[in-house]
């Protein structure tokens, strides 16, 4: 089987179960046998929508894999926390499998990711299938996805161990209702198309309609054509000028009419495919600006990472594990995408109020970290702490203080009174004699 072999078990390839129990239609509310073809326009065959689906997936490609745990676990499942800090498989890169699974969503409605499998049935890689045929069955009470492959070859994995997308969900309980309300769109583009290759092509031509005086044999016709031709409409003819004798009457050109679209019908056409994928022609053209962005990152973007995200996690980890924290997620940062000004006022903001760490402001402007960057500043009187809550470093001293905890303060009056310890995230005047020191919790620095 080759390639087959490592995504698809031999147990569901046609062998094991299947040969001692028989495979039924699986039922839901509103089907009987849920399936899904793959669908057979030319979506992916016109210039424009190639162009939207490409420019999509391509920014779906920028996502970033992301395996989540709680706090304070280490390597509770390292399996599957291999694949979102390697490859999803052994052919793929993550940006290659996000363009590869944006790309089949927009253009079936439906895309699915399979797990691929060792020899003891453990799960070692993640890989998007574009399947001619889907379809839903069940074996001995449990549902399993039984695809037809485009090669004609058949592979069948339980349901639960397969990530499926879809688009324009209406009339299947688990696939996409397809692209053909496209098709008539999609149909007047190929029009339009093959009416300017027909206007281009007779447009090279210079067509007469030539008037002989008297009886002429055909045979004296066809020369007398012919040395017309070659005459005037040849490459001997570099005057530009046509003539003729009088052998022939009159002589008239011919104005050929082309039905194409207009500039007004095309622009119509463009705005109903922008409308139809969520897209504008400045995303298109990579001529967006923030605001832009900002919209067709809420409007696009996201709801993909959030669906695969969501889809991977039940694919991958048992309700168990959901709860104690564990999750699937794929993040971007619009900042990457904002103007340099932009930037500064965000990680000004975010710095000195402990948002921020000094690794992450760099990745903003996409610059490398720097050694011991991962820790963060509020503002008031600085302190660096480590990750015991000892102090490293303080503002304004002149030596390097002990590693203990900072003393509380006391206000300066006749009769001393203990100040109320105030909250890491507390902003302090480092000016101010009588404000308290802030309680050391989080590693970070205060100030």
């Amino acid at each position: 089987m080759g390639f087959l072999s490592e995504f698809v078990p031999a147990a569901l390839r046609g062998t094991g179960a299947q040969q001692t129990s028989v495979m039924t239609g699986f039922r839901t509310f509103t089907e009987t046998a849920p399936s899904f073809s793959a669908w057979d326009g030319t979506l992916y065959e016109q210039a424009q929508t190639r162009a939207i689906v490409e420019c999509i997936a391509t920014h779906c490609s920028k996502l970033k894999p992301e395996f989540v745990t709680p706090e304070g676990s280490r390597g509770s499942i390292p399996r599957v926390q291999q694949l979102f800090t390697s490859w999803p498989n052994d052919y793929m890169t993550w940006p290659d499998f996000l363009r590869r699974l944006a790309t089949i969503l927009y253009v079936d409605t439906t895309a699915y990711v399979v797990p691929q499998y060792d020899r003891d049935l453990n799960v070692t890689g993640l890989f998007p299938l574009k399947p001619s045929y889907a379809e839903v069955v069940e074996l001995d009470g449990e549902p399993y996805v039984r695809f037809t492959l485009m090669t004609g070859e058949k592979a069948t994995y339980r349901f639960y161990d397969v990530c499926i997308l879809s688009r324009f969900q209406n009339t299947s309980d688990f696939f996409g209702g397809g692209n053909m309300p496209l098709t008539p769109t999609l149909r007047l583009m190929d029009a339009q198309r093959q009416a300017e290759e027909l206007a281009l092509q007779n447009g090279a031509r210079i067509r007469f309609i030539g008037k002989l005086g008297g009886l002429v044999h055909e045979r004296d016709m066809d020369a007398k054509r012919k040395r017309f031709s070659e005459s005037n409409l040849g490459p001997a003819n570099t005057s530009g000028l046509l003539l003729y004798d009088q052998t022939f009457e009159d002589i008239k050109q011919i104005d050929e009419q082309h039905f194409t679209i207009d500039a007004d019908g095309m622009a119509r056409i463009d705005k109903a495919l922008f409308t139809y994928f969520g897209i504008n022609e400045n995303i298109l053209q990579a001529k967006y600006n923030e605001e832009e962005w900002g919209a067709f990152y809420e409007s696009v973007i996201e709801p993909f990472a959030i669906k695969l995200g969501e889809s991977l996690t039940k694919m991958l980890l048992t309700a168990t594990q959901v709860r104690k924290g564990n999750h699937v997620m794929f993040s971007s940062s619009r900042l990457e995408y904002a103007t340099p000004e932009t930037k500064l006022k965000v990680v000004s903001a975010l710095m000195d109020r402990g948002g921020m760490t000094f690794n992450q402001s760099l990745d903003v402007f996409q610059l490398p970290h720097m050694p011991g960057g991962d820790v963060r500043m509020i503002r008031g009187e600085y302190y660096l702490l480590d990750e015991d809550n000892n102090i490293i470093a303080e503002s304004g001293a002149t030596t390097t203080p002990r590693r203990s905890r900072p003393p509380r303060s006391r206000t300066r009056t006749s009769r001393p009174t203990r100040t109320r310890r105030t909250s890491p995230t507390t902003s302090l005047t480092a000016t101010s004699a009588t404000t308290s020191r802030p309680r050391p919790r989080d590693r970070g620095l205060f100030f």
